[in-house]
């Protein structure tokens, strides 16, 4: 027999004419009845739970009835819980064990249900005529399934198990559904809903990393110029058999001293450049600040494209100036190191600090990184015509030096035996290096200052500027 679903007002005339479910209850019927819920615990994950709740029906006083429809309703925490699928209205609930076994499997005629932000309510009629289609409930059989979830951002901040009830509704439904079973040839007898207990465990919290990768660059010892490139990873700390979260955008800030380095630029990294068929993520927001920037990412205003951070990514790529008023006159190969780390507050709003999970903002963890500066400059000793190559043309190069009066940007470099002294023994040194195996004079190799104070001077050598 076909099932039929109804309004709610269809509900309540049908009811009344078919003097089921809604009538006033028989005062002289002594059989009453209790649907029950066994209680549960589930355990959220990501920030949500869900759960399933069977009901069941028992009569528990009087002589065993045959049952002929119900009607009940529950309520439940419109602050914590919200009965699926989601939304307000008319919806036909699940059956189960006998209901779903009416009419040879195809359930009851008539199925209805309706769902109300603190609650839902149910009625069912077995069959419209045919008489035989009843049920007996002399022990505890299950007849409705719901299915709940809590409701985004109910459990952030939630550090403990929770505990919630579902009870009888009160007042749901237009008129407020009443809690009877319907026995014999119409009577409505009277019936409760036991209440139950869900315990919710709290998930461990969500833990994101916002980190500063430690990096390293070179600038002109001289001049303090130079440029760096830094990258900013983020990651989650996901316990043994967890799974990361999808994300949909975050937001940071970045401090540094601008006293040392001044930000250029903000690039996607992979991940988020890949994102809307490789356009990027559709909101990128930079603002770069006196010491510091800020950067807002929403992946996608659709909410479909997201991203998890189960091992490091490197979302951004920053690059940097050195500020030259600070470094100018380096020591060549001193190494300056300036510390940059994820904040939150920067800017004229005090942009946060925050990955999103299904709506909901968890803050990250700011770790800092490192930036290593090294001061270019000195000289390479042996390149006499300073071209980073040591072989026959420095030879050349310093004994035009020495006898033709050949300019020489760098007489440190022509230094071959580091004497402090510029003459024809630098040259024979070398040409032994080149021809006869003997070994590189110290310092050749590598851009590095004389380690020997003395007269000489180095004007220029650009392979190591």
């Amino acid at each position: 027999m076909a099932r039929i679903l109804m309004s709610t007002r269809i509900l309540v005339f049908t009811l009344s004419v078919f003097g089921l479910l809604f009538g006033a209850q028989n005062a002289l019927a002594q059989s009453t009845f209790v649907f029950s819920a066994a209680d549960q615990t589930v355990a959220s994950s990501g920030g949500q739970a869900s759960f399933s709740l069977d009901f069941s029906i028992q009569q528990i006083t009087g002589t065993i009835e045959d049952t002929r429809g119900f009607s009940f309703s529950c309520g439940h925490d419109d602050t914590l819980l919200a009965v699926t699928p989601s939304g307000t209205g008319p919806y036909i609930p699940n059956t189960l064990g006998p209901i779903t076994a009416l009419n040879g499997g195809t359930g009851p005629d008539f199925i209805q249900g309706e769902i109300f932000p603190n609650g839902f309510t149910c009625g069912v009629i077995y069959a419209f005529t045919a008489q035989n289609q009843t049920i007996t409930y002399e022990i505890a059989k299950p007849v409705i399934s719901a299915d709940y979830e809590t409701l985004p951002g109910a459990l952030t901040g939630v550090t403990g198990d929770l505990l919630t009830q579902i009870s009888q509704g009160s007042g749901l439904g237009s008129p407020p559904t009443a809690t009877v079973v319907v026995i014999g040839s119409g009577e409505s007898a009277p019936a409760s809903v036991e209440t139950c207990s869900v315990t919710i465990q709290a998930s461990p919290p969500i833990v994101f990393n916002c980190q500063v990768e430690d990096s390293a660059a070179s600038f002109n010892g001289a001049s303090g110029t130079g440029s760096a490139t830094v990258g900013l990873s983020i990651s989650e700390d996901i316990a043994a058999g967890g799974s990361a979260n999808l994300t949909q955008g975050f937001s940071l800030g970045l401090s540094y001293d601008a006293q040392v380095i001044d930000a250029t630029g903000v690039t996607q990294g992979a991940s988020l450049s890949a994102l809307e068929s490789g356009a990027g993520a559709e909101f990128f927001n930079v603002s770069l600040l006196a010491g510091g920037l800020t950067v807002g990412c929403i992946y996608d205003f659709q909410g479909v494209s997201f991203l998890e951070f189960g091992l490091p990514d490197e979302v951004l790529s920053i690059d940097f100036d050195t500020v030259a008023g600070t470094l100018a006159g380096s020591a060549p190969s001193s190494v300056t190191e300036t510390t940059l780390t994820p904040v939150e507050g920067l800017g004229p709003t005090g942009v946060t600090l925050v990955m999103v999970v299904d709506g909901t903002s968890i803050p990250m963890n700011g770790l800092s990184g490192v930036l290593s500066l090294t001061a270019l400059g000195g000289f390479d000793r042996g390149d006499c015509n300073v071209d980073g190559t040591l072989d026959l043309a420095d030879v050349i190069k310093l004994l035009g030096g020495l006898f033709s009066g050949d300019a020489l940007l760098c007489n440190d470099a022509c230094d071959g035996n580091d004497d402090e002294v510029m003459d024809i023994a630098d040259a024979i040194v070398l040409l032994g290096v080149l021809f006869s195996g003997d070994p590189a004079p110290p310092g050749s190799g590598t851009c590095a200052p004389d380690p020997t104070e003395g007269s000489l001077t180095c004007d220029s050598f650009p392979a190591c500027e």
